[in-house]
């Protein structure tokens, strides 16, 4: 059965748009930065995404906090880069970028279509308000297809070179058996670490040697007390996540994308002064760690921009 529709709706008082197919069903916020608030698995009544139950959702007010106030759950875009810092380089030197970028708090563009009665697709628009630069996702559900394919576009809209990270930042609930598969062997590297206190900082994923033993991030215990930001390179370009109940969803990528990041919070941290969250977020990424600074001065992988020139990648996402 052919079932597409686009639906205007309301999401905690917030104006939303509801695009389905027969498999899923996503929800978008056009006035909170693009987030995709839900992405469900109607076949399984499941919904796959996290939503931080202490904060309200509201629009962001100039000068937002991310971690303190905003840390809502569902899929944000971070850029031009995910810490708050300065900008690095010249002509911008010296200019905040706000936590997790300046993507989140704008309102977007959002045009939804149905094609041929095949697809819907769905463009959201977005303009740099502190660096000059375009951002520009596109949603695509095939009619007949438990995917979701996600291409992007950056433009540098500058007679300069504009350096940037970029990460998808979709937020899942930790739950007690819930897996995840990463295409190995994968090195990975330790960026963040709150209650644990690891020994190396690159290791063999999975197992990250602690004080006190080896962690099993693979299968991680949500009551860990612990929380990590790592970043990974697969031997191949897709990450899947296991559901206890065997649904799993699963990313792939293509392009200009250098890392898999991992945040894995297994009730060790919360920015919001609230009881610690247990989640965990997939964030395939231009670039590492977070810091733009730290990028281009240690770890050498972040994104280029010359003058007036575009950069596209592409995500899918498949969930069964």
């Amino acid at each position: 059965m052919n079932v597409l529709r686009i639906r205007e709706e309301v999401e905690q008082g917030l104006p939303a748009l509801r695009l389905e197919n027969e498999w899923l069903a996503l929800t978008i916020l056009p006035d909170l930065g693009g987030k995709i608030a839900a992405w469900e698995d109607r076949r399984r009544g499941l919904s796959w995404l996290w939503r931080n139950p202490y904060l309200p959702w509201r629009l962001p007010r100039d000068e937002a906090h991310y971690v303190r106030e905003f840390d809502l759950g569902g899929w944000d875009e971070c850029f031009p880069a995910i810490a708050p810092g300065p900008y690095p380089a010249d002509p911008w030197a010296g200019i905040p970028i706000p936590d997790h970028g300046e993507l989140w708090s704008q309102s977007w563009r959002i045009q939804a279509r149905i094609e041929e009665g095949k697809r819907v697709i769905a463009t959201g628009v977005v303009e740099g308000r502190m660096f000059p630069y375009r951002f520009e996702r596109t949603l695509l559900l095939e009619a007949d297809r438990p995917s979701v394919r996600i291409r992007y576009r950056v433009r540098n809209n500058a007679e300069h070179t504009f350096y940037f990270l970029w990460a998808a930042h979709p937020l899942f609930p930790m739950l007690p058996g819930m897996r995840l598969l990463v295409p190995g062997p994968a090195v990975g590297r330790v960026a963040t670490a709150i209650g644990v206190s690891p020994k190396v900082t690159i290791f063999s994923w999975p197992h990250l040697p602690v004080e006190g033993g080896l962690l099993d991030l693979q299968e991680p215990d949500p009551e860990g007390g612990w929380a990590l930001k790592l970043f990974l390179r697969p031997a191949a370009s897709w990450v899947r996540l296991i559901h206890p109940t065997g649904a799993w969803w699963e990313m792939g990528w293509r392009g200009p994308i250098t890392h898999l990041g991992l945040w894995i919070n297994a009730g060790g941290w919360s920015g919001a002064d609230t009881p610690p969250y247990q989640n965990l977020a997939l964030e395939p990424a231009i670039g590492a760690p977070d810091d733009l600074s730290e990028a281009m001065r240690e770890w050498g992988f972040f994104g280029l921009l010359p003058p007036l020139q575009e950069m596209e990648w592409t995500l899918q996402v498949t969930v069964g």
